[in-house]
């Protein structure tokens, strides 16, 4: 009995088999390449083959013939295969094989050193934009348009959504939608209130218009007006784009390279919802919405004072209500700006809110 013959695995190509390749079985007799198949096998003298990589990556090994009907090629099927064909092919081929890793040595070096310019590249991208993130960040607002502003808002709101226990119907969920409708008249975004069931005093404004007011807050404001004065500076973030600026820079190079690309998908912004805690106002921009805020209470025809006794008790109670004032410091500073500015601030007529504000307190 004799001794079986080494095979390894190849898959087959050429004009008379299916384009897809059939699997086989290989190995050498005599110097020449045998290929079994389910129905029957043939010969390849050693003096017809070449070997060469092929492949999407450059990394298949191929052993190649011409024949009376065209190029045949067999491909070696993993590992194994290249290591027994390495053992087992003729003197000529295996000085092919050690030319073409050779070869594909000196390709591969080039490789490393493209991917360390690219990583490093990469360093240097990133170390510019926290470099000059306050810059980029603002070039990137300014390229955004009000109806990507408005998609991105959406977005962060759907993402929301299911933490939020909203209060849609009601007079609570009515007043605070009559007050924003005032004082948006004239705006240019289209604005959606929502009154979220939580005890703890907070509101706050997403990019594009969704103003979010917790049912805590309405029980603490003392009046309707008090509760204006709190949207109306909220409208004021997303009316100046701080809300928009803010979310830009807390998610940093993503935004950057979503502006770039000119897509707004959850694919390339990510979870915009965990950012939300990281949305913190400076006191320049909290002065900024009180001064545009106390304008568009104007406008309105709604008293002002309600925004400056509002914050006021925020300010006295400031160690229990860490949720508003984390996004909204109210020191003493910024007060005294807004008692200044409300203070020659020209008379205006005065239209009442059409709002019970008792029949809110009930309802909460």
């Amino acid at each position: 009995m004799g001794i079986p013959v080494p095979e390894f695995k190849v898959l087959l190509y050429g004009p008379s088999f299916n384009p897809a390749g059939i699997k086989a079985r290989a190995r050498f007799e005599n110097g020449s390449l045998a290929i079994s198949l389910r129905k029957g096998s043939f010969l390849v003298p050693p003096h017809l083959l070449s070997l060469r990589t092929g492949g999407y990556d450059g990394r298949q090994w191929l052993v190649t013939w011409q024949s009376s009907d065209g190029a045949y090629s067999a491909m070696l099927q993993g590992e194994e295969a290249l290591e027994a064909f390495a053992q087992l092919a003729p003197a000529e081929i295996g000085q092919q094989l050690l030319r073409v890793r050779k070869s594909q040595g000196r390709r591969f070096k080039p490789s490393l050193v493209l991917l360390a310019v690219v990583l490093l590249l990469a360093l240097l991208a990133l170390g510019l934009f926290r470099a000059n993130a306050d810059r980029l960040g603002d070039w990137a607002v300014s390229h955004i348009s009000l109806e990507q502003e408005q998609r991105l808002g959406d977005l962060v709101f759907a993402q929301m959504r299911p933490s939020l226990k909203l209060a849609e119907q009601g007079p609570a969920s009515a007043a605070v939608t009559a007050i924003g409708k005032r004082l948006t008249d004239e705006s240019r975004y289209r604005y959606q209130f929502h009154v979220a069931v939580d005890p703890r005093i907070n509101a706050y404004a997403l990019p594009g218009g969704h103003i979010v007011v917790y049912t805590g807050l309405l029980q603490a404001a003392d009046n309707a007006g008090e509760a204006a004065g709190v949207l109306a500076h909220e409208i004021s973030h997303v009316e100046q784009r701080h809300a928009l600026r803010n979310m830009v820079h807390s998610v940093g190079p993503r935004a950057l390279l979503g502006v770039l690309l000119g897509n707004y998908s959850a694919g390339v912004w990510g979870n915009l919802a965990e950012h939300l805690d990281s949305l913190n106002y400076s006191h320049e921009l909290e002065s900024e919405a009180d001064l545009e805020g106390l304008k568009s209470l104007h406008r309105a025809g709604i008293p002002a004072n309600g925004m400056e006794t509002f914050f006021s008790k925020m300010a006295a109670r400031e160690n229990a209500l860490l949720h508003l004032l984390a996004r909204h410091p109210a020191g003493k500073e910024r007060l005294t700006t807004l008692r200044a500015a409300m203070a020659i601030n020209p008379a205006y007529d005065i239209h009442p809110l059409p709002v019970d504000w008792g029949a809110v307190r009930t309802d909460l």
